[in-house]
């Protein structure tokens, strides 16, 4: 059906729209990263800056500077953050999903049930004990205990999906594995692993994405200095008596290069994945 004139309009309307909410708020960062000080306290009607200065990314990206050691320490600390919830999560999501499609025990329906109900529990509801449970073995303040902590917030999303995906397999590949004579071991890893890849990238980019993004866990949970992720690093740029808003700005658009860049890759793979992994069994 052939769009008219009104139609054309309200599409562009709405694609700008969408453009200017979506890259608006980047485009004004950059802005900020390249305007002095003195120039962006003035009450001025200029968006873009008389004078362009680019010392806040000579002062990042010089090894030898305090806010490059920063910055990049926190990147990393997000990196291993996000490695560990993948390394553990992805696969105890697969085994778990595979299990909730494969086999009927008893309670099967109120576990899965139970695991969608903890997805909508905010965080600020269980941090408190969580930050107790810590206290008492002496888990603060380390990376490995706290990406245990992102693993199980993310589980029950990327178990749902996967089992989703696994009820979307034709019954006939399974019988005609069941037929050739493969025992469970076999078909998990000849049959149903090969074909799974999509959902299984889908969820990593998931895991990663949202480890990436965790803000209160690792605020409350890890408290040393070398150990904040990059989502807590833009405090230190703010003291008592002064907030480099070109620094916090430049930061800001340096942790949002590796997402961006994830997510530009493997967008198709993550939007084919949801689709296939989201039909409600």
């Amino acid at each position: 059906m052939k769009e008219n004139l009104t139609e054309k309009i309200i599409k562009w309307i709405g694609i700008i729209l969408f453009v200017i909410f979506t890259l608006g708020p980047i485009i004004w960062c950059f802005v900020i990263t390249i305007t002095p000080e003195y120039e962006m306290l003035k009450n001025t009607p200029n968006f873009l800056p008389k004078d362009v200065f680019w010392g806040n990314y000579k002062e990042i990206f010089d090894v030898n500077s305090k806010s490059h050691e920063v910055l990049f320490g926190g990147l990393m600390n997000s990196v291993k953050m996000a490695a560990l919830s993948i390394i553990i999560g992805i696969p105890t999501a697969l085994l778990a999903g595979y299990a909730f499609f494969r086999y009927k025990f008893w309670g099967k329906n109120f576990i899965i049930k139970f695991l969608m109900i903890t997805i909508v529990i905010p965080v600020f509801t269980t941090i408190i004990p969580i930050y107790s449970t810590f206290a008492r073995f002496g888990f603060l303040d380390k990376i490995f205990y706290v990406s245990i902590i992102y693993v199980s917030s993310f589980i029950p999303i990327t178990t749902w999906i996967m089992m989703n995906y696994f009820k979307s397999i034709p019954k006939e590949l399974l019988e005609a594995a069941e037929v050739e004579g493969l025992n469970e071991r076999q078909i998990f890893f000849k049959v149903i692993l090969p074909i799974s890849y999509p959902i299984i990238l889908t969820c990593v980019l998931m895991v990663f994405i949202m480890s990436w993004n965790q803000f209160q866990i690792p605020l409350i949970l890890l408290s040393s200095p070398n150990k904040k992720v990059v989502t807590l690093i833009l405090s230190e740029f703010m003291t008592r008596d002064d907030i480099s808003y070109g620094m916090i700005a430049v930061s800001g658009l340096i942790s949002l290069i590796l997402p961006a860049i994830v997510a530009v890759i493997f967008r198709n793979k993550l939007i084919s994945g949801l689709t296939q992994g989201s039909v409600k069994g």
